[in-house]
């Protein structure tokens, strides 16, 4: 077969992992009719996303892995750290102004956001790919919320895939609040390769940048590394946080550091 795909590898490898997770298991013939690639394409995507760890690879295809260590269904998040993510939450919220645009990434911190806007509203163009958090905005009548197109990420009401990067990628936005999953030595990452790619784009298409992590996601490390923390222009934590990394942190004079 021909490979007629156009993808550049990224996205296509993005693409295939998705269907990966999606079915659990899947087979070479499958993706190549899916995706659209030759079969020695697949076959080098597969073992790309297996040397990552991201996938188990079997003879005729690809199974799906188990979540890292890291990764945490969202009832388990949201019931870890709640009083300072409210703080967070509201924090971020007295930040944004009337008539933004504004990204409300995947994340319960992020969720917290959402919760302190329809508690203080402001009318904005809210946008997001986590459906709990646009369910939450949908309920303040000030804001304009658009959710793009995609699939549901098992265990969270995360919208992930081909369809929604292709649309983060579009925008250009006015503030993009960020959840982090882990943060170690001036960096964050992420427990998925196709989350960490939806961050990088909302790192690329917004003006202003803000990173909302509660003190729990410091000193960790996620499989996928996403960006230098310096890629944002603020990072709002919990004033829980150790005086050691306070200081640590206070040395990147580029990043604006919000204890709350």
């Amino acid at each position: 077969m021909e490979d007629v795909s156009v993808q550049i590898p990224a996205e296509r490898q993005l693409q295939v992992l998705t269907l990966v997770q999606q079915r659990g298991s899947v087979s070479i013939q499958d993706l190549v009719h899916d995706v659209n690639a030759s079969v020695s394409t697949i076959r080098r995507d597969l073992d790309a996303l297996a040397q990552q760890g991201l996938i188990q690879r079997t003879h005729g295809g690809a199974l799906a892995t188990t979540r890292t260590a890291n990764e945490v269904r969202f009832d388990e998040r949201q019931r870890s750290n709640p009083q300072e993510k409210h703080r967070i939450g509201t924090f971020s919220v007295s930040l944004l102004k009337a008539g933004q645009s504004v990204y409300f990434d995947s994340s319960t911190t992020v969720l917290s956001a959402a919760e302190a806007l329809r508690q203080r509203p402001l009318p904005l163009t809210a946008v997001t790919h986590d459906l709990a958090v646009a369910a939450v905005l949908a309920m303040v009548p000030e804001v304009r919320v658009l959710v793009p197109g995609g699939e549901v990420r098992a265990g969270s009401f995360t919208l992930f895939g081909a369809t929604t990067h292709t649309f983060l990628r579009q925008l250009h936005i006015d503030v993009a609040l960020i959840g982090v999953h882990a943060i170690r030595a001036g960096r964050f990452s992420e427990g998925s390769l196709a989350i960490a790619e939806l961050k990088r784009a909302l790192l690329d298409g917004a003006t202003r940048r803000i990173l909302l992590a509660d003190t729990s996601k410091f000193n960790q490390t996620a499989l996928i590394d996403v960006a230098p923390l310096t890629a944002a222009q603020d990072l709002i934590t919990g004033r829980e946080l150790s005086q050691s990394l306070r200081d640590e942190l206070h040395l990147t004079q580029s990043l604006s550091l919000h204890l709350v």
